[in-house]
């Protein structure tokens, strides 16, 4: 096997996993100048797309110097380095063992994916590195843009944005002593807004929009369960509102909570309604092995649930101490036999007809075909033009795809 150069972009954090239908390791020109061009359509702002359009171009200037060379975008899973550098590892081995590294040539834009360097110098030498820097508009240069793009961090949308949006709620609720109506219903609708930005539901209410919506283009009975998990909330919030204004405001504290406590039903409600939705989904999509994972969940959401009320009867009195650890223990006894019920759900261990229709791809992310046939009795599938059977101890199904081993 001829030793092989390898030009390589890394994108940590996996913004083209995460924006586009990419996953690494993408190898080759054809396949990074795709990945690249839609990157850059799904965020024209994203400079690790113009890190793999740099990284083409320095492949075309190291054949000058090297006659075997290729690239290569390697991605990470997310922002937790932990688990990213695992999934960087699993793709280098992927690289290692299809080809004879000679050397890397890294491409990268920043600091952080440069933090890859000693995961490639435990294969190979690093022949040079290259840094992008990506000239901005004064425009994109500013200090405003410099904000909005660092609230994009999770972790930084908590901290200055959620936190205060709660402290201002705290604040809004304080109408039930000082009665300033028009200063509260600010500083609760401001509060409302930071606390669904900051913490990250806004984007999950416009994904469940987007779903019934596209539910409903699809026609798909799953639009049911997510206009009921709309619905369910709204309820949940109005029993509690009644009886609230309805308490004698002994003990404003104690009203509030015993209040709150109607909402626990909906909420659980509202979710496992989600959950049942994306388990719809999920069979829509011949993704049927996820079901087992859904009804966990559903089980964990009722157990939750138990241990939430059970916890707030003891607070307001209205159950004894001993009340809270025995559903404790009862939900986690309920939650290991969700847990067994879960796994017999789970066909990526199985040959089965469901199977049938599935991608298949191999470790790289080649196309070879739809699964046409399975065979329980050999434990094989029969997918691509050519009828090629591979026995179950040869592939493995993930994210919705038949992945061959080589």
């Amino acid at each position: 096997m001829k030793k092989k150069v390898f030009v390589v972009c890394v994108d940590r954090d996996n913004d083209l996993g995460r924006k586009t239908r990419f996953k690494g390791p993408v190898i080759g020109r054809e396949k990074n100048l795709e990945a690249g061009q839609k990157l850059i359509l799904a965020d024209p702002t994203e400079s690790d797309a113009n890190t793999i359009f740099a990284s083409i171009k320095k492949m075309e200037e190291a054949k000058k110097e090297f006659k075997n060379v290729e690239v290569v975008t390697i991605t990470g899973k997310d922002k937790t380095a932990l688990r990213s550098d695992k999934e960087i590892n699993r793709q280098l081995d992927i690289i290692q063992k299809n080809y004879n590294v000679e050397g890397w040539i890294l491409v990268t834009d920043g600091a952080e994916d440069a933090q890859v360097i000693p995961l490639l110098q435990s294969r190979a030498k690093i022949i040079s590195t290259e840094q992008v820097i990506i000239r901005q508009a004064q425009a994109v240069e500013s200090t405003f843009y410099t904000i909005k793009e660092a609230f994009r961090d999770p972790s930084i949308a908590r901290m200055f944005i959620g936190i205060p949006g709660i402290l201002l709620l705290l604040f809004a609720s304080l109408w039930f002593f000082y009665p300033q109506y028009i200063l509260q219903t600010i500083t609760l609708v401001l509060g409302a807004y930071l606390l669904l930005k900051g913490f990250g539901i806004e984007d999950k209410i416009m994904d469940m929009f987007k779903n019934i919506t596209s539910s409903i283009s699809e026609q798909r009975i799953s639009v049911v369960f997510y206009v009921a998990a709309f619905i369910f909330p709204l309820f949940g919030i109005w029993l509690a509102y009644i009886q609230l204004i309805s308490s004698n405001f002994i003990d404003i504290g104690l009203d509030v909570i015993s209040s709150l406590r109607l909402l626990y039903p909906f909420l659980a409600a509202a979710v496992i309604s989600i959950i049942v939705a994306k388990g719809v989904d999920s069979i829509y999509a011949k993704k049927a092995y996820k079901i087992g994972k859904y009804f966990v969940q559903i089980v964990s959401i009722v157990a939750l649930w138990a241990i939430l009320d059970a916890g707030t009867l003891v607070f307001l009195s209205q159950a004894d101490l001993a009340w809270f650890p025995a559903n404790i223990m009862a939900s986690f006894i309920i939650l290991i036999i969700a847990l067994r019920i879960g796994n017999t759900f789970d066909i990526r261990a199985k040959v089965t007809r469901i199977l049938i229709g599935l991608h298949v791809s191999d470790e790289e992310g080649n196309y070879l075909g739809r699964v046409k046939e399975v065979n329980k009795r050999r434990q094989s599938i029969t997918y691509g033009k050519k009828n090629v059977e591979t026995r179950k101890k040869d592939f493995i199904l993930k994210d919705g795809r038949i992945i061959i081993l080589n």
